[in-house]
């Protein structure tokens, strides 16, 4: 197999692999970020009640 493809396949399979990885790490933020905005909501209910 030439370089050139082997290289343009290494870098495809790195593509596809960042994009997996950034679309898990996008779900838990946005659960984490939820879970966070709550606390943070309840702290302050507690604050004011």
């Amino acid at each position: 197999m030439p370089r050139t493809l082997e290289a343009l396949l290494w870098c495809s399979a790195l593509a596809t692999w960042l994009m997996l990885l950034f679309v898990v790490m996008e779900k838990r933020m946005k659960s984490l970020t939820r879970t966070v905005g709550r606390m943070v909501a309840e702290v302050f209910r507690i604050k004011t009640n």
